[in-house]
């Protein structure tokens, strides 16, 4: 048993416009849907991660909203586009919590369902002194996301300028997300994180793949460790038919590649606070650029520098700047 979040637990906000209700949009903010995992991080800061069968001391703990879909909903958000959320939560404090704070970053959270007597996922995150971070993850109410639900918002989808896939949701509703919004002319985004072991051959029918290292290595069976490896393995996933690939390099920056050309965005200099969620807030700022303009290499700096500011706060949505400081990011970096 399921039900819409907005539209049976509580009223949306005045200030979030429903696409399915015809409501007008500036005609500079783009339309972005993003489809994918909602969790709640339960972050614990210590000065070393532990080995196996190690128990360490940690200093901090925190309950953070993310998820990557409701992450990358947030990054797009903040650099003022229109976001609609698709995905599931459960019937549960995590959940409702979520959610009001989704709605306060400013996306739409009206196409979120509600699996009752399922949890919501969780992630469980480390984060060492140095800011790198180990992840487990509890998908919960995540992978009852299904093709049924992306029928019944179709419609959300149909009026998308851009959608965002990712896959903590299933892969057969992934696809047809992918598909759906292929029938609507709509672009599509995949970011295919966490990376399956056996991954669908359509996803690479997605306008744009936007992975980190690792996700390009383990899709492309090649090594993708520093700018010149990273363009032999994006290379490897375009003969695979992805019509653009984008490889996130963490301290390298970031490589676009397309059949005719390859372009290397430098890394932007900044402190590096806590990595969570970095990767999310570069395909929802790379989401938004792009439903701009449609140039990938624009799209691929300002991704990049939202990016890198982000690794100067703690936390993944806490963390993601708003458009003003991307903005003036790349202003000083002119």
């Amino acid at each position: 048993m399921s039900h819409y979040f907005g539209l049976v637990t509580m009223q949306e906000s005045d200030k979030n416009t429903d696409l399915s209700s015809g409501a007008s949009t500036p005609p500079d903010m783009p339309r972005i849907v993003v489809v994918g995992g909602i969790n709640m991080d339960l972050v614990v800061r210590t000065q070393a991660m532990p080995a196996p069968g190690q128990t360490v001391t940690g200093h901090s703990f925190s309950t953070i909203p993310g998820g990557r879909g409701a992450n990358q909903a947030v990054a797009a958000a903040r650099c003022d586009a229109e976001v609609n959320l698709i995905g599931r939560i459960g019937s549960d404090d995590f959940g409702n919590r979520l959610v009001l704070g989704l709605r306060a970053c400013g996306v739409n959270t009206s196409p979120i369902l509600v699996s009752e007597a399922v949890s919501t996922g969780a992630s469980i995150i480390i984060v060492d002194e140095n800011g790198d971070n180990a992840v487990c993850n509890t998908p919960g109410a995540n992978v009852l996301l299904s093709t049924e639900d992306i029928d019944d918002l179709a419609e959300i989808i149909s009026q998308a300028d851009v959608v965002l896939i990712q896959l903590e949701i299933p892969q057969e509703t992934a696809v047809y997300a992918l598909q759906v919004a292929q029938r609507h002319n709509v672009p599509v985004i995949l970011n295919p994180a966490p990376a399956p072991e056996d991954i669908s051959p359509v996803f690479f029918e997605a306008d744009i793949i936007v992975a980190n290292q690792d996700e390009t290595s383990r899709l492309s069976g090649e090594p993708a460790h520093d700018v010149h490896a990273a363009k032999m393995a994006g290379s490897a996933l375009l003969a695979r038919g992805a019509r653009v690939v984008i490889v996130t390099l963490g301290r390298r920056g970031a490589l676009a590649l397309t059949p005719e050309q390859m372009h290397h965005t430098p890394p932007f200099s900044t402190k590096v606070v806590d990595i969570t969620g970095v990767g999310d807030t570069f395909c929802g700022a790379f989401a938004a650029a792009y439903a701009r303009d449609k140039d990938i290499y624009h799209a691929t700096r300002f991704a990049a520098a939202a990016g890198a500011l982000a690794c100067g706060k703690f936390g993944a949505q806490p963390s993601m700047p708003r458009l003003c400081a991307i903005q003036k990011l790349l202003q000083r970096s002119c």
